[in-house]
């Protein structure tokens, strides 16, 4: 028998083998003379045939790489809706790891598939990624027609990458654990870009940007020659804009707070002086690029390196040319493709054979509308975009986990793409190696050798010329100079790039581990766009993920639930909007409050009664009145009388209020209150009001509970439990066991 060697799958591989028991099975009936001829022309057959389904499934696999936008992400572009960035998900790093989770615990239910890192990154990659969207100028959306298409410089170098570099598909990917909402933000989290229409609103936006960032911007219109990549500049006619409601704008100062019905308010055919940028993710150490983040861990978790000679014969140039590639590296390593080389090849191609022989222009600093629930990143420069901050960040941390994600998985086989990232977006790192977000400059000079980053943005800017579309025609000597001044630059770049100064922890509490069951009352008397973002930046802190806390938002009122019980915070994002939120009457009822709250504490109680649990969570109520909000006079002493009961049933329970005005008024129904009562001030921005806030939860102990205990403390057996719990080291937690749940307890 003969195998013949397929690609793309387990499917191709089962085509192939019926067709070679196919040729085995009719050899039999003839002669043996004739055995030899058929079995090679059927081999020949079969091998055709295996060839045919190999290029078809290779397509299918990499429909990413084509040139329009593919089927699977048609629901992104065929409404406006998404267009508005507002409509989106925040682009924040909890939210993609959210969504990444959400993925992972579909897998196995789904496909069976399991959710390893290769898989995940992977297919994230060939099902969401797709760079270089762009607006076609002057073209309305119409039956049949979406007036969008990968025409951006990003494209050719992502289609390199799928094609060849990074293989891998999405067959299995579990489309039906994310909403729409869901898979749409995800494609823009990953899928970079740039929007360099005018918008309206360069005054406003401009001039912040110029004031944080203190730099000038060019007032001068882009000319054809700034860039050389010929598709670059498209803009959109004009469209008018919508005025902002009285009640949906916060309060506290924010970089271009917009609002818009369609994709852009008003348009014409110059280029914003503060272009939009897309793709990104906010982190707490600097915003990057989801994409390129996410590529550098798929390619990291199946590194490989192939010649060079390779990938140009697998490269169908745009024009024809004939070059030696004797001065260039003979191989490229798919690492170094997915970060920071492939960045520096497009400055190489696109900016430096256009910059009259200026040194190569890298970074370019932004700012987002909104720090809380970000939506809109805006740059403080139109030129010279082919490597910005955002995706030398996200290079430089892809390159990081990519050269150090093997080594990991050996100490932990197990180990999650949400897990993964979870732990280096933090403060102690990747399982206490120290290699966190937060040393990414400290790193640089050890992942990135200056000569090997030179030798790699060269070679794959050999590959790359091959696919694009440039406005001149290089020689491979310049080439490799150009990757050379880009090299330089970064290199004296990136020292000065940010600066994250170690935390300095002042209390011992701020070493714990936040893991609670969170019960938050808001008064819709706040207007939505006020008090969401102070609410939203204290449940960012609260480690809300299904391996810690959860958390459910009622109405203060009616104490309906805004957003039922959950552990993903992207459901609170969904489901807490200015529509859900003006749905429920105003008001503060404290009365139905602690009704509410007695029914779901005890139904969480009685549930780890039923399942043997002891907890191992804080249990934590947080009210948010408004500066109107009060108890009436008559519900006072009912109040004070109920939560003395409470106290006693419910003892692990703790009351934090974190409203308007003078919060003196609620001093009776807290414990301590030099530590409950906490002012929300919207004239202040939500990180002076919510960290404290933050740090008062977290100081909170894990309760521990007897689940032999009912209701009326008595106990009905005797046995033992135990609660399983992880810490990373040098963290701290803190566990309470009340005396309620003693067996020699005096009542």
């Amino acid at each position: 028998m003969i195998y013949y060697r397929c690609f793309e799958g387990s499917v191709l591989l089962l085509v192939c083998l019926a067709l070679q028991y196919t040729v085995i099975f009719a050899n039999l009936l003839i002669t043996t003379k004739t055995i030899y001829r058929t079995m090679k022309s059927k081999q020949l057959l079969a091998a055709a045939l295996c060839l045919a389904a190999s290029l078809l499934l290779e397509t299918m696999a990499q429909e990413n790489a084509m040139l329009q936008i593919p089927p699977s992400l048609v629901e992104c572009y065929n409404t406006s809706y998404f267009m508005n960035r507002d409509n989106r998900l925040p682009a924040n790093m909890d939210t993609l790891i959210s969504l990444i989770e959400k993925v992972e615990y579909s897998y196995a239910a789904s496909s069976g598939v399991q959710a390893d890192i290769r898989t995940v990154s992977v297919a994230l990659l060939h099902r969401f990624r797709q760079d270089g969207i762009k607006k076609a100028a002057g073209i309305n959306a119409a039956d049949g027609v979406i007036p969008y298409s990968p025409t951006g410089f990003q494209f050719p170098k992502l289609k390199i990458l799928l094609s060849g570099l990074i293989p891998g598909n999405a067959y299995t990917f579990p489309n039906s654990s994310l909403t729409r909402v869901e898979r749409c933000s995800l494609h823009f989290m990953l899928s970079s870009t740039f929007d360099t229409r005018t918008r309206g609103d360069e005054n406003n936006v401009c001039n912040q940007l110029s004031q944080y960032r203190a730099q000038r911007l060019p007032r001068s219109l882009k000319k054809e020659h700034d860039n050389n990549f010929i598709s670059d500049s498209e803009w959109l006619e004009a469209r008018s804009k919508r005025g902002r409601s009285s009640d949906s704008a916060s309060k506290y100062e924010q970089l271009g707070d917009l609002d818009y019905e369609s994709d852009w308010a008003y348009a014409g055919p110059e280029t914003s002086q503060c272009p939009v940028e897309d793709g990104l993710v906010r982190t707490r150490w600097g915003t990057i690029s989801g994409g390129t983040l996410i590529a550098g861990i798929a390619a990291g978790v199946q590194q490989q390196t192939v010649q060079l000679n390779q990938l140009l014969t697998r490269a169908t140039p745009l024009r024809a040319r004939s070059r030696s590639q004797s001065q260039t590296s003979n191989t490229i390593d798919n690492r170094w493709a997915a970060t920071l080389a492939g960045e520096l090849a497009e400055v190489t191609l696109v900016q430096l054979p256009v910059s009259n022989g200026n040194s190569a222009s890298v970074g370019a600093t932004g700012g987002w509308n909104d720090t809380v629930l970000p939506h809109w990143y805006f740059l403080s420069q139109r030129n010279n975009l082919e490597a910005t901050d955002a995706e030398i960040r996200g290079g430089l941390d892809g390159l990081i986990l990519a050269k150090n994600v093997a080594s990991w998985r050996t100490q932990a086989s197990s180990l999650k793409l949400s897990q993964l990232l979870r732990m280096y977006y933090s403060t102690n790192g990747v399982l206490s190696s120290g290699i966190n977000a937060c040393s990414r400059q400290n790193q640089f000079t050890n992942v990135a050798p200056s000569q090997e980053m030179e030798d790699q943005t060269n070679a794959f800017a050999v590959v790359l010329d091959r696919q694009m579309q440039l406005r001149v025609t290089l020689q491979p000597s310049l080439i490799s100079q150009f990757a050379g001044n880009a090299t330089a630059s970064l290199v004296t770049y990136v020292p000065i790039m940010d600066y994250f100064p170690s935390p300095q922890w002042s209390e011992i509490s701020n070493l714990t581990t936040i893991k609670t069951d969170l019960y938050v009352f808001v008064d819709t008397y706040w207007p939505f766009g006020w008090v969401v973002d102070y609410v939203t930046y204290v449940l960012q802190g609260l480690n809300i993920h299904p391996y810690a806390s959860k958390v459910t938002l009622f109405a203060a009122y009616d104490t309906t639930a805004i957003v039922n019980t959950t552990d993903y915070i992207i459901n609170v994002y969904e489901n807490w909007n200015s529509t859900s939120h003006s749905r429920h009457p105003p008001g503060f009822s404290l009365p139905r409050i602690l009704n509410t709250l007695n029914a779901r504490v005890g139904d969480l109680l009685e549930t780890d009664r039923a399942t043997d649990n002891l907890g191992g969570r804080s249990l934590v109520a947080l009210l948010i009145p408004s500066s109107l909000s009060y108890v009436d006079e008559k519900d006072y002493d009912y109040c004070q009388r109920y939560l003395e009961r409470m106290r006693v049933r419910l003892p692990s329970l703790h009351f934090i209020y974190y409203g308007g005005g003078a919060l003196v008024r609620f001093h009776d129904f807290v414990r301590d209150p030099s530590k409950d009562l906490y002012l929300l001030n919207t004239e202040k921005p939500p990180d002076s009001c919510g960290a404290p806030v933050i740090t008062r939860i977290r100081q909170v102990p894990r309760r521990i509970s007897n689940p032999r205990c009912n209701v009326k403390g008595a106990i009905s057996e005797f046995g033992t439990n135990s609660l399983t719990q992880f810490g990373s080291l040098g963290s701290i937690n803190f566990y309470r066991l009340d005396s309620l749940y003693l067996p020699d307890r005096q009542m």
